[in-house]
């Protein structure tokens, strides 16, 4: 029923189905986009701290080092050298602030390198102000350090000093008291009472008051100053540089974080997790690509120039010894030299009263109402395995009741298929190939006769991988197709034809394979390495005029087709 309800829906729905591709086709190209530009300015600017990170790290060794350098030597300076090192240093700071302050970042800058340039300019003078500010305290401290060191060694001086003052006028006084002592009673009681002294005690008296004083006065000296020593306290060791390593990583601490920022940008961007890993590899993708070019080549190369050589030096394969001299007709073809092989898109057929045909179904085309069919299952009950697998099984049998009878052969699925007959009379015998065949006419009393050959030592077996071969003696009628064609030609000539294409030829001829000529085609994968070479006389060889093997299908297909025909062409299928 016609109606104009259903193409409009049809009409809506592939609308509506486009509208959502594009839209979504939009937006994830947006996205991509998006994403896309979000990596170039997180690369760059992680390009670009990377870089910074690199001249900082470095420049901050260099002051560092520059720093111990210098505290080394200021522990060796007098307290002059150490003021004028403190002078300078302040300048130092004070030049690195006003810049600090003053330093604006260009705007718009000329190229990324200029900006590289300005951030390590920047934080190389930070850098220079901390580490500017950490040498000034330890000079400071340093120089408290010696100012103290300075006074206390004084003050031990004049303690020491005292002390021995002291213990001279204690000597001196233990002295002239010992010269007391040995006075007598009378002069002592005089001295201790002052009473009728005269000039010699009288100056013994005066020095005993003079010495007692002194070691009083210098005791009392000695006493002070040791108090004042004492609050002195304990001196610390000398300063040491110690840097404030946590202070110097500030310096740089909001770098760090830009820089793991866009680092984890980069990681997360969906662009780059997808093609960082790919171009990562693609070194490596390249050299294995140039490997397999060389690798085929090589192959390709010992394979056209060594081995096919080799090939062509051996012995052909003769199934059968030649016989007397006779001909193989061709049913429709006998003796015409002009056309070397007859095939059509249908045929028409017309059985003997002996003949019976074996054909698939789907290549009976027509029949009389009058004929006799009926199914047999196997094309021989000898080669069951070779029936099934060529296809030929569940095949109709025909017997016509009359000569006059007309059955047409053609094929109903393959636009592209022709039919030809290849008549082997009696005495003759042919080698073929069961794909090609969709049926047989042979005679009732006499029964289908198919022998195997195998040859498992000959060299051109090997190199076309079919080590045994089907024998079809006559008298039989094989129904061969082919695509656009089947040609049957006489073997008078060498001949070479494609491997692909063969489909049989008389059993008594020399059958070899022989390189192609030209090396670049088959480099190309354009044409085989091996061509089937035929030599003989009396005989003919079947072969199909495109054959389809390897041409049509995906990769999986062509796969499956490849592996299938080399293990049907091993058993001559």
């Amino acid at each position: 029923m016609h109606s104009a309800i259903t193409p409009l829906i049809q009409f809506i729905f592939r609308t509506l189905l486009s509208l959502l591709l594009i839209a979504l086709i939009l937006a994830g190209g947006q996205f991509l986009l998006q994403q896309g530009r979000m990596l170039i300015s997180s690369q760059g600017e992680l390009d670009a701290l990377t870089s910074v990170s690199a001249n900082i790290s470095a420049y901050k060794r260099q002051l560092i080092s520059q720093l111990q350098a210098s505290a080394l030597q200021a522990e060796n300076d007098s307290l002059h050298a150490i003021d004028d090192r403190i002078i300078v240093v302040r300048l130092t700071l004070q030049e690195n602030t006003t810049e600090g302050r003053t330093s604006l970042v260009p705007f718009p800058l000329a190229s990324p390198k200029e900006y590289v340039g300005h951030l390590v300019d920047n934080y190389k003078r930070k850098l220079a102000t901390e580490l500017g500010r950490q040498e000034l305290t330890y000079l400071q401290k340093l120089r408290a350090y010696l100012i103290a060191a300075a006074g206390r060694a004084a003050a031990d001086r004049e303690l020491a000093r005292l002390a021995i003052a002291s213990n001279l006028a204690r000597t001196t006084l233990l002295q002239l008291r010992a010269a007391r002592d040995k006075l007598n009673t009378v002069d002592a009681f005089r001295m201790e009472h002052s009473l009728i002294l005269d000039k010699k005690l009288r100056l013994l008296q005066k020095q005993l008051r003079d010495a007692d004083s002194t070691y009083t006065t210098a005791r009392t000296a000695y006493d002070g100053q040791a108090k004042a020593v004492a609050q002195f306290g304990a001196i610390d060791q000398r300063p040491r540089i110690s840097l404030d390593q946590a202070a110097i990583e500030r310096v740089t601490q909001d770098m760090v974080e830009r820089l793991d920022q866009n680092r984890a940008a980069v990681t997360g961007n969906l662009v780059a997790r997808f093609a960082g890993p790919v171009v990562a590899v693609m070194p490596m993708a390249f050299m294995v690509l140039l490997l397999s070019f060389a690798g085929h080549f090589m192959v390709k190369a010992f394979f056209y120039y060594f081995l096919a050589p080799l090939a062509a030096r051996c012995r052909p394969i003769q199934l059968e010894a030649p016989p007397h001299p006779h001909r193989t007709t061709r049913q429709g073809v006998i003796g015409d030299s002009a056309r070397p092989g007859v095939s059509s898109v249908s045929l028409d057929v017309r059985l003997g009263p002996d003949e019976e045909l074996l054909i698939l179904p789907e290549f009976l085309q027509s029949s009389p109402t009058s004929s006799v069919k009926d199914t047999k299952f196997l094309l021989d009950r000898s080669c069951i395995w070779t029936s099934l697998v060529s296809g030929m099984y569940m095949l109709t049998r025909v017997r016509a009741k009359s000569g006059d009878d007309r059955i047409v052969i053609s094929s109903d699925a393959d636009p592209m298929s022709e039919i030809a007959l290849v008549t082997i009379p009696s005495g003759s015998s042919m080698v073929f190939q069961p794909r090609g065949m969709v049926g047989v006419i042979y005679q009732s009393s006499e029964p289908l006769k198919i022998a195997r050959r195998w040859r498992i030592f000959s060299a051109h077996a090997w190199l076309t991988l079919q080590l045994r071969y089907l024998i079809f003696r006559g008298p039989v009628t094989l129904i061969v197709r082919g695509s656009r064609g089947v040609r049957v030609e006489p073997a008078g000539q060498a001949r070479t034809i494609s491997q692909y294409a063969t489909l049989g030829f008389s059993s008594h001829l020399e059958y070899a394979t022989v390189r192609s000529e030209t090396f670049w085609p088959y480099f190309q994968n354009r044409a085989a390495l091996l061509q089937d070479k035929f030599d003989g006389e009396n005989g003919y060889y079947v072969y199909d005029e495109t054959p389809r093997f390897g041409k049509s299908g995906g990769f999986f297909t062509r796969c499956l087709e490849g592996i299938t025909d080399t293990v049907l062409r091993v058993f001559g299928i």
